[in-house]
């Protein structure tokens, strides 16, 4: 009994191994029939969209910015300044007389020097700029603010500017080639307001380096207080003024006003943070 369980058991076990091998064969033959036949397993999914390749405006951006003068964001500038200055005291006056009394010059042409700094806020800028022009009789100086408006075009920038301030007459030197009239006014307050609109091109050698151009207009508004008797006195004491000149210094003891003008080409030296 013990001889035929062993060889059922011995023959079934061959059958479950050859049942076995038929069933992976089978399969086997199956796979190669389906990719004979044109079935094949599905090609792999597409990448994610956040994988796909950059979009059309992506593309137009890094276009634009490999165009662009890569100077990025301003935030402030630094200015200097020097050039050329033409100044007329009297004219928009009628009264040509009651201002200067002829001892003033009131048509002047000189060097000019300048420094502007402020912020920067795309396109826009809002500073300060002062200027001191050199004239043969006296100097002129004007401080104040402006705003103005920046036009990038790669690396040139044109610029357009509305400012003004507060202006002065100084350091007088003698327009009658005597000391009489320039001590007189040497200690005399002419001062009042500018107003001034400018334009100007910068090239911008580096991104932090420009250079460039500017001319600007601008109207003075300028007031001289009246001279004390005892100076008037003093100026009609010199003996080398002739009798008209003598007269006309009586002008001198009442307050005068003046409205002129004045025409600036200067060439620009520009930092930029």
């Amino acid at each position: 009994m013990t001889t035929k369980r062993t060889t059922r058991l011995a023959g079934l076990t061959v059958a479950s191994a050859v049942l076995l091998v038929s069933l992976a064969y089978g399969r086997t033959a199956d796979a190669q029939d389906m990719s004979a036949g044109g079935l094949a397993p599905p090609p792999p999914m597409a990448p994610a969209a956040s994988q796909a390749p950059a979009s059309e405006t992506s593309q137009d951006l890094d276009d634009a910015k490999k165009g662009d003068s890569g100077r990025g964001l301003e935030w402030f500038y630094l200015e200097a300044e020097g050039g050329f200055q033409h100044l007329g005291l009297r004219t928009f006056n009628v009264d040509e007389e009651s201002f200067s009394a002829g001892f003033i010059e009131t048509q002047a042409s000189g060097p000019v020097i300048g420094a502007g700094l402020g912020l920067r806020l795309v396109f826009i800028t809002i500073g300060a700029r002062g200027r001191v022009g050199f004239f043969n009789t006296y100097d002129v100086f004007s401080v104040g603010g402006e705003v103005g408006l920046h036009l990038p075009l790669g690396n040139l920038e044109p610029h357009f500017e509305l400012g003004g301030g507060y202006t002065a007459l100084g350091s007088f030197k003698s327009a009658l080639q005597n000391g009489a009239a320039a001590t007189a006014l040497e200690n005399t307050q002419i001062h009042g307001f500018y107003v001034r609109g400018q334009a100007g091109l910068d090239y911008y050698v580096t991104p932090i380096f420009s250079i460039g151009v500017s001319a600007s207009a601008e109207v003075l508004g300028l007031t001289r207080p009246g001279l004390d008797p005892s100076k008037v006195t003093e100026i009609q004491s010199d003996p080398n003024l002739t009798s008209l000149q003598q007269a006309r210094a009586e002008v001198l003891k009442a307050e005068g006003s003046s409205y002129g003008a004045a025409v600036t080409g200067t060439a620009v030296l520009g930092l930029h943070f």
